[in-house]
């Protein structure tokens, strides 16, 4: 970095950080001395600024297929404009194409002409139906136990499809959607994509980047949440809350609910019930009652993916998933039972967030997903073992300077169901061979 840049870097985060400073005192200081709560109109008052669920749950990625080539953009503002065309495109009858036959679900990986909007974890066909309110008439297909990852519109042949990689699933139905205006913001200069290779399944991911990719370093500044602010948002009976300041972390108690606040890691952890639940209610639903609570000032979370009972809502930087050390700028929900009228959940995040970007220049060269492979193998990985890889941003803390993160950019694989950095994951199978 050159001298010039870092005194520019260093005095812009002067600056900030003098701002933040009284701010962050305050929340400390509010937090420590809080007494126990009984009708704090603090609590009662509505929540401003909730986040919605068309954002949350937006697709991650985008594919373009057209003239015989494939190509992928992570742009959230071209994806929601994409998305907006298929809410307000009307509907033929939903119906399953493809159940479970490989050999005709490889027929639908390739379009003319068309697009792809792509989710990481799976997601609720109704869910999805629901948030972004289609006129997808869903009668006839149980849609409370249909899941995908893929959204295709195949604008040749006006058919939208709900791709399931894991059960090789197709559900498929007429569309009339407004191909002019889809192509043209898919089209427009100055839009971005990423060249993809020809279609190649990889455990539900069906894309490898053909080149290397050249992406900014990004450093932020850090903010920490009042821990009220989660107090707020999770707790569902506010009229009789009490704080403990006895034990070495803050607690907070209400009935069967509790929250914890580890001071020196900054992480929160809340366990309560669920109640009056109905048929309707779902992963997504549930822990989304929570989410849009938390606000715009936790940064851009996004629903990422998701376990049998575990949901993943990661911050998103420049369309790519922000990965940490405990659970900064994520949240993670478990839902006990989520087919019952009464269920557990608990909930794991942590107070410390990003918000303010610091200018640079700084560049990470990342290696196409076909020569990650072969290092990945040469290195002993089991491909069997690999369900999906993606780039991510890694939150590392600046030792010399507490109030600001850098974002590195770098390549992610979940391996056996756990997501690794590569060097990680290389180290690991490295130790492994020598014990």
């Amino acid at each position: 970095m050159k001298i010039t840049e870092k005194i520019v870097r260093i005095g812009l985060v002067l600056l900030v950080l003098l701002s933040l400073y009284f701010s962050f005192s305050i929340w400390i200081s509010s937090a420590k001395k809080e007494q126990p709560i009984k009708n704090d109109s603090q609590l009662t008052s509505a929540v401003v600024n909730e986040r919605i669920d068309t954002d949350v749950f937006l697709p991650l990625r985008l594919v373009r297929m057209q003239d015989g080539k494939s190509e992928m953009n992570t742009s959230e503002n071209l994806i929601t404009n994409i998305q907006n065309e298929i809410k307000h495109s009307s509907f033929g009858k939903i119906a399953q194409t493809v159940s479970g036959d490989l050999e005709q679900f490889e027929n639908y990986l390739a379009m003319g002409q068309g697009f792809e909007l792509l989710y990481e974890g799976p997601f609720l066909l109704r869910e999805y139906v629901s948030i972004y309110n289609l006129e997808l008439n869903l009668t006839d297909i149980d849609a409370d136990e249909i899941y995908f990852t893929c959204i295709q519109v195949d604008l040749a042949q006006n058919k939208i499809r709900f791709l399931d990689f894991n059960r090789k699933d197709v559900y498929e139905a007429p569309i009339t959607i407004n191909n002019e205006k889809v192509l043209n913001l898919m089209n427009k200069v100055g839009v971005q994509y990423n060249q993809i290779s020809e279609q190649q399944a990889l455990d539900g991911k069906h894309y490898y980047l053909s080149e290397d990719l050249k992406m900014k370093k990004y450093s932020y500044i850090l903010a920490s949440q009042p821990v009220t602010k989660f107090r707020n948002a999770f707790f569902s009976n506010t009229d009789d809350i009490q704080t403990n300041e006895d034990s070495k972390d803050l607690s907070y108690t209400s009935g069967s609910e509790r929250l914890t606040a580890d001071e020196k890691l900054g992480t929160i952890h809340f366990n309560g019930d669920l109640e009056a639940r109905t048929v309707k209610d779902n992963i997504y639903s549930d822990s989304f009652k929570y989410i849009k609570k938390l606000g715009t000032n936790m940064g851009n979370i996004r629903y990422f993916d998701r376990t049998e009972a575990e949901i993943n809502y990661r911050t998103f930087v420049e369309g790519f998933p922000v990965f940490s050390e405990n659970d900064k700028g994520q949240v993670r929900i478990t839902i006990g039972n989520d087919k019952a009228e009464k269920s557990s959940v608990v909930i794991e995040t942590s107070v410390d967030t990003i918000q303010v970007p610091i200018p640079s220049e700084e560049e990470v060269t990342l290696k196409s997903t076909e020569n990650l492979l072969e290092q990945l193998i040469a290195n002993g990985v089991d491909t069997e073992k690999i369900n999906s890889m993606m780039i991510g941003y890694t939150w590392h803390k600046i030792e010399e300077i507490t109030q600001v993160v850098d974002l590195t950019p770098e390549w992610y694989i979940r391996y056996d169901n756990k997501w690794y950095p590569e060097r990680e994951l290389v180290e690991q199978l490295a130790n492994l061979e020598v014990e």
